[in-house]
Parts: C-alpha cells; sequence; structure tokens
C-alpha cells in the first residue's frame, strides 16, 4: 500500500511523531517510528470481533494495554487520543483529554528486532539450553494470570474445547477430499473425539482446578521477546474476544511448540515444552499436549483452506498453500498418533534401507528420530562418520556393547514421552535380547515396521556405499553374518524397498493411521 492509499489518521500520525514505517493487519496499523511504536485499529467487523464504533476501538485499545502490561516490562506505555487542535494542528494527547478523538492510539516502546524470539532463532543464537529457560520463564508469566472467569460463557471447559473441535470438522467436511485426504479427515476426527470423550473428567477438573486461565491466546514465536536482563515478555496479547484468550495453559505451549515444529526445529519445540511441565508438572498437562497440537495444527490448516477456496489455480500461491494444507494435516494426524504414548520402530538388516526411509519419515512428520549408527558411536566417543572396518560382532558391536545401545535408545524414547513426543528408533533389533533391554525403559506402544530388499539389491547398495562417507558401518563380507544370526522381531507391516522412498513413506503413513 503506498501512503497516498492509508487513512488520513496514520498519515497525520506519521506527520506528528517522523515515524516512516508502517505495518498493515487485517485488524490494525502500526506506525514504527526509531523509539516508538503507534497503533490504532480499523473500523472493521469481522464476527469474532468489531471495532466498527470508534468507543468500541477505544475500549479494545484501553484493554489491550492492561492485558499485555501482565506479560511486558515498559512496552505499552500508554494510551492517546489523536485530536485537531485547530484547522490546520493534529496533535496526540493523553486519552483523558477532554478534546475530541479523532482515534484511539496505542503507543509502545519500540523492541529492536535482534531482541524478538524468531530473529534469533533464524540468525542461530538460540539453544535449546536458552528454550527450556524460556518455556520456565513463559510458564511463570501464565501461572499467575486469574482464572477464567464461571460464567455461563465458560461454565464447561470439556463443552467449549469438544465445541470447537467438532465446529473444525463441520467447517472443513466440504474440503475432504480436494485439499484433506479422507484416510487422514477421519482418522484426525475418530481420534480426537473418542479422547475427549475418554478424558472428559480432566477437561473437567482443568478448570476448577485454575488452569484455564485468561491468558494470552495467540503465543507465537513473533510475540516474545528479550528485556534488557534477558529475561522474555510477550505482546500481542487478544483483547477482542475472550473465547480466544480464555485457555488452558497447556494449549498456549501447545500452540508455541506446534509453530515449531511447523519450522522444523523439533528439539527447540520439545526443550521449550520441558522448561514449560518444570511449572506445570502434572500428569494431566502432560497428557494433554499431543491433543492440544493436533487441534491448533488442525485449526491452521482449515484456516489455509478457507483462503485457498476463494482462489482458484491461476493464484501464483495456490500450490504452495495447498502444500502447507497438507503439511499441516500430517502434523495434526501424527499429533493424534500420539496422544496414546506411541513409538515406532524401523528395522532390518544392513543395506535394506531403513535408515534412508527413517530419515525420510522425520522430516515429513513431527517425530523425533533416534538412529542406532550414530548413537552407537556417540556412546563410544567417535564421530559419527568414522566407518570401523571390524569384523561382525567385535569392537563397537559386541553383543554388551549393543545391549548398551538398545537401553540408551530406551531412555531416549522415554525421555522425549516426558515432552509428548512421538519417537521413531532406526536400529536393526538383530537379537530379541536387545528388543528386552530397550523395553526395560518406559518406552509405551510399539508400531514395527520392517524393511527388507531382494539380496542381490542389497548387495549391490553396500558395494556402492564403500567408497563413500557414510555413518553406518555396514559392508558386503558382514552382511550375510548379520543375516545369518538374526532374530529379528514380528512386525507390523513390512516394506520392501525396491520401489521409491515417498510411496514407502505413504503406505507408512497410511498403516499408521487405519
Amino acid at each position: 500500500m503506498s501512503k497516498e492509499e492509508y487513512p488520513s489518521s496514520v498519515i497525520i500520525i506519521q506527520n506528528i511523531t517522523g515515524a516512516k514505517i508502517v505495518k498493515e493487519t487485517h485488524i490494525s496499523y502500526a506506525i514504527i517510528g526509531d523509539e516508538f511504536v503507534y497503533k490504532i485499529k480499523k473500523p472493521v467487523d469481522f464476527g469474532f470481533l468489531d471495532y466498527r464504533l470508534s468507543k468500541s476501538r477505544k475500549m479494545y485499545t484501553i484493554l489491550e494495554k492492561d492485558l499485555n502490561d501482565r506479560f511486558s516490562k515498559g512496552i505499552y506505555l500508554e494510551v492517546l487520543k489523536l485530536v485537531r487542535q485547530n484547522e490546520k494542528d493534529f496533535a496526540l494527547v493523553p486519552v483523558e483529554s477532554s478534546l475530541t478523538a479523532l482515534e484511539y492510539v496505542l503507543k509502545m516502546k519500540r523492541i529492536n528486532d535482534d531482541d524478538f524470539l524468531q530473529n534469533r532463532i533464524e540468525k542461530d543464537l538460540i539453544s535449546c539450553e536458552d528454550m527450556e529457560k524460556i518455556g520456565q520463564e513463559t510458564a511463570n508469566l501464565l501461572k499467575n494470570l486469574d482464572n477464567a472467569p464461571k460464567d455461563d460463557e465458560f461454565e464447561s471447559n470439556y463443552h467449549v474445547v469438544r465445541y470447537n473441535a467438532e465446529e473444525n470438522f463441520t467447517q472443513t467436511e466440504q474440503y475432504v477430499s480436494k485439499f484433506i485426504d479422507k484416510e487422514s479427515f477421519d482418522f484426525i476426527k475418530e481420534q480426537t473425539l473418542s479422547f475427549l470423550e475418554a478424558n472428559k473428567d480432566i477437561f473437567i477438573k482443568r478448570a476448577e482446578n485454575g488452569y484455564v486461565k485468561n491468558g494470552h491466546g495467540d503465543l507465537r514465536l513473533e510475540h516474545i521477546y528479550f528485556n534488557n536482563d534477558n529475561t522474555v515478555g510477550l505482546i500481542d496479547c487478544i483483547e477482542f474476544n475472550r473465547r480466544f484468550r480464555f485457555n488452558d495453559v497447556i494449549s498456549e505451549a501447545s500452540f508455541l511448540s506446534m509453530e515449531l515444529d511447523s519450522m522444523g526445529h523439533i528439539e527447540f519445540a520439545d526443550s521449550f515444552l520441558k522448561g514449560f511441565l518444570t511449572v506445570f508438572n502434572d500428569e494431566e498437562s502432560l497428557k494433554l499436549i499431543n491433543y492440544y497440537r493436533c487441534y491448533l495444527a488442525y485449526v491452521r490448516a482449515k484456516v489455509t483452506c478457507f483462503l485457498v477456496a476463494s482462489k482458484d489455480e491461476s493464484w501464483e500461491l495456490y500450490e504452495q498453500k495447498v502444500g502447507e494444507i497438507k503439511r499441516l494435516i500430517d502434523m495434526s494426524a501424527m499429533y493424534a498418533k500420539a496422544m496414546h504414548r506411541e513409538n515406532i520402530i524401523f528395522y532390518g538388516l544392513m543395506g535394506t534401507g531403513k535408515s534412508k526411509n527413517a530419515y525420510a519419515f522425520s522430516k515429513r512428520f513431527p517425530v523425533a528420530i533416534f538412529t542406532s549408527d550414530i548413537i552407537r558411536k556417540e556412546l563410544a566417543g567417535l564421530n559419527k562418520e568414522d566407518r570401523q572396518y571390524i569384523d561382525w560382532g567385535t569392537g563397537i558391536y559386541t553383543v554388551e556393547n549393543s545391549l548398551m545401545l538398545y537401553n540408551k535408545l530406551g531412555e531416549y524414547v522415554a525421555e522425549k514421552h516426558n515432552v509428548g513426543r512421538l519417537s521413531l528408533v532406526d536400529a536393526s533389533f538383530t537379537k530379541i535380547e536387545y528388543l528386552n533391554e530397550y523395553k526395560k525403559s518406559n518406552v509405551g506402544n510399539i508400531t514395527f515396521i520392517n524393511f527388507d530388499a531382494p539380496i542381490d539389491e542389497i548387495n549391490a547398495r553396500l558395494l556402492k556405499r564403500e567408497n563413500k562417507t557414510t555413518v553406518t558401518d555396514g559392508r558386503r563380507e558382514i552382511a550375510e553374518k548379520q543375516r545369518s544370526c538374526a532374530s529379528i522381531p514380528e512386525y507390523d507391516l513390512q516394506i520392501i524397498t525396491t520401489g521409491s522412498v515417498s510411496d514407502n513413506i505413504e503406505k507408512i503413513y497410511k498403516f499408521l493411521i487405519k
């Protein structure tokens, strides 16, 4: 939008303040200067908000300041009026002034771009330890907030949550087979509604026990910033709709972790939740993480469906947005799968393609992947690409070392369950003792996916690998020894890896959600 197209109030504020930058959303304008930001609301009505009346914009501007003051230090400075002083001159004066308001303005301190969490992540300035600290601090900001009111609108947390979930599926039925495949829709719907029914008492008690707060309502990366003392603050709390703002605290955390997952930052998402759950360290909070992530990923898919449905295939972003819907539905389905403490094992002998398929699966879905070839060398203090040209069953591949490896794999999976993460384990599992060692930790329900291929194909792959730098030590001369002494577990699904990896992953996905 050019300057000439801005409303006169925006141009006047620019002239008064000298602020050069204007950012527009569907509900507001932010006029950005070197030190301050001046925010005004548009006179719009979207159903979920109504800013048409001047008195409404005044009320919500004041409320925005008051609500965000709970999360930030010295960012939301004051509410002002834009007024006409005489025929030519305009001014910004305190909201208490008796002069007639042309518009209501929220004055904020400008936060340095480098102080936003999203920008620090993009610049590789954040570690998992940082994210854990951020999670803990965010939880403490939410902990002492007022509970949601016990009035008619919010009388039953369960009924509100169920209504929202059912509304999702009703509103997206028209997009099934167009943007959302039917198997995914049916699986997510069935898992969501059955989880709600089975855990009805938990949702009711959450409100009674003070976990449903007058909270933030839109906890995203771009809304978290760092203060001068490196503590975190939050901005852009939802003021315009109570139903959007009154949430279970674990829903707020799940929203941010889902956003991190969508960007491929799974370890950051898990670290954030690990810190958050040190404050809200009850079993019920942990149990609800994947429900809310499933719901919130589906909401984002639904909103993107609305956008794409209003366009046609000539729109330059059409294919990109259709791809986003698929990605979000994949995420929602995998969160639904993870509601019941699940983990998946990709196993098979060397050269069968399990690791290649495991890597592709982890790129498509929000899972934690644990690769035995890498962890075995880490336990031995070796670089993952230091190939070991040793005989089968010797060195780092002795039974004793393998038992230690599988025990560690089980511990890692159990640890991921503590932040609600579904794990994918990539390992051979050539002895029943290894599976038993793995199960010593609380790994939950296991789905076994076996990988195999014709012997000639396996040998060709191992030959091709010999002069390459890889994390695996598999070689033709030891492959037959492994095969002759292996006693692998029974599988739930077997993949013969002579087709494309993408076809394999799709087959596995459809099996998991059947």
